[in-house]
């Protein structure tokens, strides 16, 4: 069974409020009740029913702040069509006597046709967007990985003649393009293999052997970054 939130109660409160009050008066005001009174009422109730996927697909399908901050397009889209959908049952069913059946029928099926075109749509730009943004995190963590680990060797290298070397290679990671892809895999992944080296070379005190690592790692950064810009230009 779903869970309600806290939240998500007070705004089903509200809607349910809505509800009656929309119902109530559209009981109690003056209107015929024929067939486009019956219509206008089953539209707008639909309206308001559908406002509790849109509450929920909005503002509680994820739990964070930016996923509630992506939810907004959504929420827009239903409150538009509920606004328009139940200021339109109220007009009909004032004019119910007058207007042929087929008339609010057509309207009432265009809009909420309109309005879930919408919804899917603005549902799929968030996901979109959010599964983008996760790719996005995961694609740059193995080049922030790398610039931490060069910048910790740089920092405990206790070899005086190789902290040039290992600064320069520090500041080349650091102004790489973060962005990772399955076309930079070897290549990163051979990037990966040098600074394993390059730790326990340091480790021995082996200057000469640092600084070879140094030189080749820069080379394999260097290359990584030239295939990173030509992936760029084919895209």
């Amino acid at each position: 069974m779903m869970k309600i939130r806290k939240n998500e109660k007070r705004w089903l409160s509200v809607l349910a409020i809505v509800t009656v009050v929309y119902c109530v008066l559209l009981f109690a005001l003056p209107f015929p009740k024929n067939g486009v009174f019956a219509l206008s009422l089953i539209f707008s109730l639909i309206a308001l029913g559908a406002q509790i996927y849109v509450i929920r697909s909005a503002f509680f399908q994820g739990e964070a702040i930016r996923s509630k901050f992506y939810g907004f397009p959504i929420a827009k889209i239903g409150l538009i069509y509920l606004m328009v959908q139940l200021v339109l049952g109220f007009l009909f069913a004032a004019l119910g006597s007058i207007i042929p059946f087929a008339v609010p029928l057509v309207i009432y099926v265009l809009i909420l046709g309109a309005a879930a075109v919408g919804l899917i749509g603005a549902e799929a730009a968030r996901d979109e967007t959010e599964r983008q943004e996760v790719r996005l995190k995961k694609d740059v963590s193995r080049m922030r990985k790398f610039q931490a680990h060069v910048k910790m060797l740089e920092k405990e290298g206790q070899i005086p003649e190789a902290k040039e070397a290992l600064r320069e290679l520090s500041e080349a990671f650091r102004y790489s393009d973060p962005v990772s892809s399955e076309a930079l895999q070897e290549l990163e992944d051979q990037l990966e293999e040098d600074l394993a080296q390059l730790k326990d070379v340091l480790a021995l005190l082996e200057k000469d052997k640092v600084m070879e690592l140094c030189r080749k790692t820069r080379r394999d950064l260097a290359e990584r970054n030239e295939m990173c810009r030509m992936n760029k230009n084919l895209d």
